[in-house]
């Protein structure tokens, strides 16, 4: 599963914020994942990759939690 992530600096006066995004049309490697992230909402804009909450930690993760497929993550300009 490819996921393509792309880097938003948001600049204020006195701070700025760094934001990834994944693409919208993502392709899914299975069903069960599609549907997790549809209800959990597990992509996160601060570490950009999706991740699973454990003990009020985020912790990435590098594969489909459901099917075993390598998530891969690929940064884009």
């Amino acid at each position: 599963m490819n996921v393509y992530v792309r880097k938003e600096v948001q600049a204020f006066e006195y701070v700025s914020f760094t934001e990834f995004k994944k693409e919208k049309d993502l392709e899914f490697c299975c069903e069960k994942f599609r549907k997790y992230c549809a209800i959990v909402g597990s992509w996160s804009d601060k570490i950009g990759k999706f991740s699973l909450v454990e003990d009020n930690k985020l912790i990435p993760i590098d594969y489909c939690p459901f099917c075993g497929e390598k998530i891969e993550y690929i940064t884009v300009e």
